[in-house]
């Protein structure tokens, strides 16, 4: 048996329709949290009006959402306005209520065409549908259409692709990290350089960055698949990470079969250098993996070269290592994701080196005699 509601239909306000205009505004143009997500839910639980609103919003918006890199963009939200105004110039014809929605909804969709012009034209790359991006000192969470959640680092780009038979999102560069909902029939992938991640319902993250490849697995089981003759590659096993203590088991003996596919379980990662030789971790420093999700960065002796590296992700002020025999020297320590300066500081202090801030946006880090 079921209730069915049979209270009657409530108009929606002109501060309801506004309200839901711009809700989805946000949501569309990735402005949106999971506390904005949830809040949304429950209002559109709650409020059968605002339900109703935020609906015609959709759908009036769907048409351009369709094309939206077409070049009739621009005419589509001429005509959007277009109807705002007659709307308002017709205002003295048939029912005001009727009108006023019309109106609201024509502006809503012109506001959002134009808003969505103005990202398409001032993206470097342009719009595409599925890709998605985060710029130096940026970082983005995003659900994707099967509950999936990605965490988008700094300076990263990827593009999403469903299928019937597949989730597949191809990692362009950078940093991610992946939660992925449950599906059997349709198991998730990452592509990455010269090798795919495949996960069902698991926690990893995937860093694609100068040709080199290093997934770290938070929770459950991938299957890491090289994509060329890769898989013709020997597997280096190491018991730790260099900086851990080497008291952990060995990885099981079965993690790479002979056509090459990568096991990995929770606690583990896998590096890939550029010539695609692949080395398993058994014991991976996950907090160290995961540290930008706290807005840290963590280096255990790593090359100074490759610390600014990372670095320069997240501040635009740069940092140059104007000396090889500098940047081959091996830094350790947690620092502030951003904070230029005060890694620069820190270089002076422990590494012979010297912090020249004569040009605006880099410092140049420099050795100095000993």
């Amino acid at each position: 048996m079921s209730v069915q509601d049979r209270s009657p239909h409530r108009e929606s306000s002109p501060d309801q329709e506004d309200r839901a205009a711009q809700a989805f505004a946000r949501r569309s143009l990735g402005q949106w949290s999971e506390e904005d997500e949830l809040e949304l839910q429950l209002q559109l639980e709650q409020d059968s009006a605002y339900a109703d609103a935020f609906k015609r919003v959709e759908r009036s918006w769907g048409a351009v959402e369709q094309d939206a890199t077409s070049a009739e963009l621009m005419a589509m939200r001429e005509q959007a306005l277009s109807r705002a105004r007659r709307a308002s110039a017709q205002r003295w014809l048939g029912d005001e209520k009727q009108r006023q929605r019309s109106l609201r909804i024509a502006a809503a969709v012109g506001a959002l065409a134009v808003a969505f012009t103005a990202a398409y034209q001032l993206a470097p790359f342009g719009y595409r549908p599925g890709e998605y991006r985060t710029h130096i000192g940026e970082q983005r969470v995003l659900e994707l259409e099967d509950h999936s959640r990605v965490a988008l680092d700094a300076a990263t780009r990827l593009r999403v692709s469903y299928s019937k038979d597949a989730r597949i999102v191809q990692l362009l560069g950078g940093q991610a990290q992946f939660s992925v909902a449950k599906d059997p029939t349709r198991p998730f992938k990452v592509v990455a350089g010269s090798h795919t991640v495949v996960a069902v319902g698991t926690v990893f993250t995937v860093e694609y960055v100068d040709h080199e490849i290093s997934v770290a697995m938070v929770e459950g089981k991938v299957a890491v698949v090289p994509r060329d003759d890769s898989s013709s590659n020997p597997v280096t096993i190491a018991a730790t990470d260099s900086h851990t203590p080497r008291d952990a088991t060995l990885p099981r003996e079965s993690v790479q079969s002979a056509t090459g596919i990568i096991e990995l379980e929770a606690g583990e990662a896998l590096r890939v250098n550029r010539s695609g030789r692949p080395t398993i971790i058994a014991k991976a420093d996950l907090d160290a993996a995961t540290a930008w999700r706290e807005g840290k960065v963590i280096f255990h002796e790593v090359p100074l070269s490759e610390a600014v590296r990372r670095l320069n992700r997240y501040s635009r002020l740069q940092i140059e290592v104007a000396d090889p025999a500098l940047g081959a020297m091996r830094v350790s320590g947690v620092f502030e994701a951003g904070d230029a300066q005060g890694f620069a500081a820190a270089v002076q202090a422990y590494l012979p080196a010297t912090a020249d801030y004569s040009s605006p946006n880099v410092v140049r880090l420099r050795a100095t005699a000993q």
